[in-house]
């Protein structure tokens, strides 16, 4: 297991990957809360499913008080390009943003040029100010 550092500040900032075989342990240890990222595109317990199948990646995220957050990402294979995917987040009081150093690193070590996430429109505004993303496309629903 890996463990990834950085981050903004002095902190001792931890973004830890979970291997799928102990996924079970880290729902006891509040990767459960991930439920709050959860929309319509799956439940928790499908979730939960997906990251054991290893068909998503679970990561926790630490500092010195202890963990802080939790996090489920992907890495997809285009033709002219690798990205880090963060497809589900919960880290309150700004820590994405505090982590966002680790993050950088874990997606440079699995060979992701590079990160995307899915945010609601707030979200997508801070990212966009804070972070550096850039809107690449727009995703628009329309019931039927």
């Amino acid at each position: 297991m890996y463990l990834y550092g950085g981050g903004v500040g002095n902190d001792n900032l931890r973004l830890i990957p979970i291997p799928s075989r102990h996924v079970d342990f880290a729902w006891i240890d509040g990767a459960s809360k991930l439920e709050e990222a959860c929309f319509e595109e799956c439940t928790i317990d499908q979730l939960k499913m997906v990251i054991s199948r290893d068909e998503r990646t679970l990561v926790r995220m630490d500092d010195d008080t202890g963990t802080v957050g939790w996090a489920v990402f992907k890495v997809e294979q285009f033709p002219n390009l690798r990205a880090f995917h963060v497809t589900n987040l919960v880290a309150r009081r700004a820590h994405f943003e505090r982590f966002f150093g680790c993050v950088k690193a874990m997606a440079k070590d699995l060979g992701c040029s590079r990160i995307r996430c899915s945010a609601q429109p707030a979200l997508a505004r801070l990212y966009e100010a804070k972070l550096g993303f850039e809107p690449i496309y727009t995703t628009l629903e329309a019931r039927v």
